[in-house]
């Protein structure tokens, strides 16, 4: 998907709970990392693998509405490749290296709330659509650009789409701003360069090629509650709410 259209429909998106002027919302930034191994079966009997590590920090702002999360990312990220050699003719990969990138990434998410008076523990659950920006050599800086003559791809290559779970607790520090922890585990499909590995490797007569990536994500976050409901607090005029009653001749003494 076209770079531009993508930023469209993440700021339509986020921009929707504003107008109902009843939502959390709030910014931040996350810490975490992401373990990518490819293990094989060659044709010779040997089972080379291969792995990188990818240290991810960026900053983030999410908007809430009842149940329902989303969240719009930039991020960062340092990697690691531990190459074998015996897979340099099918993952194109020479030699150790890093890389340092960037992408953006749009979160959608389900929240369950266990409010505990001026503490709400939550469980949360959903998926980001992460498109890759730009990947460059940490030795010598160079682009990671098919165009430019070198086999990776371009940064688009590297997008993914993960799936999130975890939680996390939200801390009142008045009636309108509250700080959020929270500590998602994801499990990433294949990118296109990690689809394109497995491609060279089977293609070749290779009986197994098989990728698994999973990571985990640390997210600090300030929020604030916008309108009177605060992004799904029961209404002021409810009957279990404080200050509610059930009609205006009814004196409500709790037991």
């Amino acid at each position: 998907m076209n770079k531009k259209v993508y930023l469209a429909i993440g700021v339509i998106f986020l921009s929707a709970p504003v107008f109902s002027f009843d939502f959390n919302t709030g910014y931040g930034f996350s810490l975490g990392a992401n373990f990518d191994a490819l293990s094989t079966e060659l044709s010779d009997g040997s089972a080379p693998r291969q792995s990188y590590n990818q240290f991810n920090f960026g900053a983030m702002v999410f908007f809430e509405k009842g149940f329902l999360v989303a969240d719009l990312s930039f991020c960062g990220s340092f990697t690691g490749f531990i190459y074998h050699n015996m897979l340099k003719p099918y993952t194109f990969i020479g030699d150790d290296y890093h890389l340092a990138g960037s992408n953006i990434g749009l979160g959608v998410y389900f929240k369950y709330p266990f409010p505990l008076d001026s503490v709400t523990v939550f469980a949360t659950a959903g998926i980001q659509g992460i498109l890759g920006l730009s990947q460059t050599f940490s030795k010598d800086y160079e682009p990671r650009n098919a165009r430019k003559g070198n086999n990776y791809g371009q940064a688009s290559d590297w997008s993914v789409l993960a799936f999130k779970a975890g939680g996390g607790v939200d801390i009142d520090i008045s009636d309108k701003m509250f700080f959020r922890g929270g500590l998602l585990i994801n499990y990433r499909l294949n990118s296109p360069l990690d689809s394109a590995f497995l491609h060279n490797i089977l293609s070749a007569g290779n009986p197994v090629a098989r990728n698994f990536n999973m990571g985990f994500e640390f997210e600090f976050l300030l929020g604030y509650k916008i309108g009177s409901g605060g992004g799904g607090a029961a209404p002021s005029g409810s009957p279990g709410s404080p200050g509610g009653s059930r009609n205006n001749d009814d004196i409500y003494y709790p037991k």
